[in-house]
């Protein structure tokens, strides 16, 4: 028997005609930050495992992954590729995973293939680990000196990176669609009807400006086109690029990319991520006294950027990770909504918000700006030491990832994956939100506090910065999905086993 999840004192559901099987009926779900062409990439790439890709995913030393790129090399020389195809490319090592707070160095990959250039994307999407064929391929042929931001040994952080990403083949048109709807149909088969596409990363996974952005958003509305997507994908659009630009110009009606696809923010970056170290901070990193990380952006540009979006009709996004990016994006934001006092402030947004002062917590509070968080970020508890403890240190912690803190203090937040590799179980946010350190299930697993997840899970900020409070629920725009346990009463230990049976079809 069906039957239905209340949020808020309203059935998600009406359950006079109840589908056969078993199952509960929610609301469905929304991702305001993920990365869809990238999983699609990396399912792609797993269903083919070409020769010359690297899946660095697990990994328990340097050592394990230089093995896997040696053989990868070796794929690549036998399959008869030619020289400037001949790389080896990888996505998801961690030097965290290896137990170890030293990111890699060029020593052992170079030894490893000293005439392959190999460049493999550390899995938070904000570093390259490349050997020295892949420098002189990239023309760096002094070496990692010679490179003129963000290098930590080896490991290329942030736009360091985008000379050997533009040496790197460019994937074929088919490949790109297959990759879109792959990654699509995943975020569908989770139960995301609609979802912030934060981006297109590089390839093989890097936040980088020299993408050609208006290549795959052009192919993915082609594709919406040819085949409708199982879902919405709202694309926020990487600046300054040259596609940024384009957008500026576009009409309202040109940023509806196809039926399922639009073009709505502007994606901003003010630092890089606190697991290559390249988050910017008002300190000294605990596991790394040489390094205070890489800030991108300052808060005079970042407000340049925002009032030309605004101007133009475009929300603005900006990847604040840091403590000083997120006082520099808080700057710029509080800055344009004193010219603008009848801005809707949650037209902007700060992406991950994970690290702040108390002060900036209380003014993005004060300002009503979206901060769009990712539960899966938090460490469950009873893990020692925690991520946050090993960067930031003891003391800073309790401020990173600190969604139940600004939930209590009502912060504006939506909930997203960040996914840009396999995708995780339908309720794994639900989970972290629960089992995390700092997050919103901290102060005790309850059906109130289970509630406000899935409610956080499955609310709609739209374009223009309105939440849809219809949209979601069966027989509504969003459909509504059956799920195979009860996310309010199933045991934590098996939320991330239950899955959506079936989703309710969308009305267009």
């Amino acid at each position: 028997m069906l039957h239905c999840v209340m949020l808020l004192g309203v059935a998600l559901a009406s359950c006079a005609s109840p589908p056969a099987g078993d199952g509960v009926r929610v609301a469905a779900f929304a991702d305001h930050h993920v990365h869809a062409f990238n999983v699609g990439w990396w399912l792609l790439q797993d269903e083919r495992k070409p020769a010359g890709y690297v899946n660095a995913g697990g990994a328990k030393s340097e050592a394990e992954v230089v093995a896997r790129a040696a053989s990868a090399a070796a794929a690549v020389s036998q399959a008869g590729q030619g020289s400037e195809a001949a790389w080896v490319t990888g996505f998801g090592w961690s030097q965290d995973g290896w137990g170890t707070p030293v990111l890699p160095t060029t020593d052992a990959l170079s030894a490893a293939l000293p005439d392959t250039p190999a460049a493999m994307a550390r899995t938070d999407g904000h570093a390259l680990w490349v050997n020295r064929a892949a420098l002189v391929r990239a023309g760096l042929r002094a070496g990692l000196r010679e490179v003129r931001s963000g290098v930590r040994s080896g490991v290329l952080l942030e736009r360091a990176a985008e000379p050997v990403l533009a040496q790197i083949p460019a994937p074929a048109d088919s490949d790109i669609v297959r990759a879109w709807r792959l990654g699509a149909e995943a975020l569908a088969e989770r139960g995301v009807m609609r979802a912030y596409d934060a981006g297109v990363l590089a390839l093989p996974g890097i936040a980088a400006l020299n993408t050609d952005f208006a290549r795959f958003a052009r192919l993915l509305g082609e594709a919406d086109r040819a085949e409708p997507l199982p879902m919405q994908l709202f694309l926020m659009i990487p600046a300054p690029s040259p596609y940024a630009e384009q957008v500026l110009a576009m009409s309202l009606a040109e940023r509806q990319l196809s039926p399922n696809v639009r073009v709505t923010h502007l994606k901003l970056f003010a630092d890089g991520a606190l697991g290559s170290r390249g988050a910017a901070l008002s300190h000294p990193y605990a596991d790394d006294p040489h390094t205070t990380g890489v800030l991108r952006m300052k808060a005079q540009e970042i407000a340049d950027w925002t009032r030309r979006a605004l101007d133009a009709g475009l929300d603005v996004a900006t990847h604040a990770i840091g403590d000083v990016a997120v006082r520099e994006a808080l700057d710029a934001y509080e800055a344009v909504l004193k010219e603008r006092p009848g801005l809707v402030p949650t037209r902007l947004r700060i992406e991950h918000f994970s690290y702040a002062s108390d002060a900036d917590m209380e003014r993005a509070v004060r300002l009503g700006v979206a901060l769009s968080v990712q539960s899966n970020f938090n460490t469950p508890r009873g893990v020692s030491p925690t991520f946050a403890e090993q960067r930031v240190g003891a003391e800073g912690a309790p401020r990173v990832y600190a969604w139940d803190r600004l939930a209590r203090m009502g912060a504006v937040l939506v909930e997203g994956s960040d996914y840009f590799g396999a995708p995780g179980a339908a309720l794994l946010g639900l989970y972290y939100g629960i089992v995390g350190v700092n997050a919103i299930g901290e102060r005790g697993d309850s059906p109130e506090v289970r509630r406000e997840l899935m409610r956080l899970n499955s609310r709609w900020l739209g374009a223009g910065g309105v939440f849809d409070s219809i949209w979601g629920a069966p027989g509504a725009a969003g459909g509504g999905v059956v799920l195979s346990g009860d996310p309010l009463t199933a045991p934590v230990e098996s939320l991330t086993t239950v899955r959506v049976q079936r989703a309710a079809a969308r009305k267009q």
